[in-house]
């Protein structure tokens, strides 16, 4: 099943940078072109000038974005700013963070993961991908030759065995230790010792990994390894390039949590509130809930909702916020009967094939998806995007269960984008993979 395997990984050398929380991020594609910039102004060797690099005035094919980020890799390299890892290691990683009132931690694993397929193996993805980001995140591979961020991943751990054994493999001080600038305390262990690594590669080969976070940059892992196998012939071998770095978590893990990522739409044609609600209408019970609270309460209302694909959506006046379920289910029956009959049965599903697409016109299939649906996780942003004109309508959704993201990939089928919100974000720059032969 999984194959994993350890790896000398890249590290901040801690003599170096003594603040790590200084050079560390979020994953770029979470980032906004504000928070890049915070970023760069933060510290010189922040690992937004690798992974998420700025076009500047000038940029040709020769020297733009990718060319910087291969060059400051390189550099850091040799001035010690980076350390490479003096022998093969697995990293235990911990992620500590605040559900309401109560401190959960996520525990997992860093690792190699061989390739392969999706359509046969043990791989399993759950959402849909768009070409825009999978051909950026090549450019950034062929440049750089590193895996500069961990995909996440998914196992089950019915007899939470491997759950168990991470918890007594970090006894000693952690090598790594910092809160990130959202509060979450983030720990990292290093794992030489073989017969512990060996024991869990072996316990790994009973097990299916299912895609959680990183769905393009696995699938352009996917174009680099072919890439690499035309260019070295069809006996390559066992080369870097087979394999991509992931951080593995059980599905029994306690601190495994969803978040929703609400819809922000916008450029819909011909756009009038009088006009949509009437369609909307003919498949959902609309209620009006009258002028605004705040907007923690209605997704309390929501939360507590007992109607199957139930949603709120916001139109911008004070007063325009909705409650909407859906009331017609033949007319769903008929949309998912022969386009991604698996949505049928999901919030997020239903929100893109029957309201965005249906109602408000917008292919949920069209690569410039962009251009009509953004996706978020604050609820207060979402309302001051819709407030200020930026945004036309706001639909805010319950979290995607465990049990469908494993469900919809085991059958392998696939979500709509960003059908999930895994909290907290892995963390980019606390590991780096690199794919040149050592």
């Amino acid at each position: 099943m999984a194959i994993i395997k350890p790896f000398q990984g890249l590290r901040y050398n801690q003599d170096v940078i003594a603040d790590l929380s200084s050079v560390m991020t979020p994953p770029y594609d979470v980032i906004s072109p504000q928070e890049q910039e915070r970023y760069y102004q933060i510290h010189p060797n922040n690992i937004i000038r690798l992974d998420f690099g700025k076009d500047v005035p000038g940029d040709t094919e020769e020297a733009n974005k990718y060319t910087r980020a291969a060059e400051f890799l390189d550099a850091w390299w040799k001035n010690g700013t980076l350390k490479q890892e003096d022998a093969p290691a697995i990293y235990i990683y911990d992620q500590e963070f605040l559900s309401g009132d109560r401190w959960l931690s996520r525990r997992g694993f860093i690792a190699l993961v061989k390739l392969e397929p999706f359509d046969k193996g043990s791989i399993y993805p759950h959402e849909q991908t768009l070409p825009g980001p999978k051909a950026d995140r090549l450019k950034l591979t062929q440049s750089c030759r590193a895996n500069l961020s961990s995909i996440f991943a998914l196992f089950p751990d019915e007899d939470n065995e491997i759950n168990a054994d991470l918890l007594t493999m970090t006894s000693a001080k952690p090598e790594m230790e910092f809160a990130d600038d959202t509060g979450v305390k983030n720990k990292l262990w290093v794992i030489k010792e073989k017969q512990t690594i060996d024991r869990l590669v072996a316990r790994m080969k009973k097990k299916p990994l299912f895609i959680a976070d990183g769905h393009h940059r696995y699938e352009t892992a996917l174009v680099y390894k072919a890439q690499m196998l035309k260019a070295h012939g069809s006996s390559g071998g066992d080369l870097p390039s087979d394999y991509v770095m992931m951080v593995c978590v059980s599905m029994n893990n306690n601190g495994l949590k969803i978040l929703p990522a609400h819809r922000l739409i916008r450029n819909i044609k011909d756009y009038r509130l009088d006009r949509i609600l009437p369609l909307l209408q003919e498949s959902f019970h609309v209620e009006p809930l009258g002028k605004a609270r705040a907007v923690k309460d209605w997704m309390s209302q929501l939360s507590t909702a007992t109607e199957d694909h139930t949603f709120i959506m916001y139109a911008g006046q004070e007063d325009a916020y909705y409650k909407l379920y859906l009331s017609n289910e033949k007319f769903a029956d008929m949309v998912f009967a022969a386009d991604h009959p698996e949505w049928r049965h999901l919030d997020a599903g239903i929100l893109h094939g029957v309201i965005i697409n249906r109602v408000l016109g917008i292919a949920s299939d069209d690569v410039t998806v962009k251009d009509y649906v953004k996706y978020v996780k604050d609820e207060a942003e979402a309302v001051s995007l819709v407030r200020s004109g930026q945004y036309q309508l706001a639909f805010f959704l319950k979290p995607t269960r465990i049990e469908q993201v494993r469900e919809i990939a085991t059958a392998r089928k696939v979500m709509p984008p960003k059908s999930t919100y895994f909290y907290p974000k892995l963390i980019t720059g606390i590991v780096i993979n690199s794919l040149n032969s050592v």
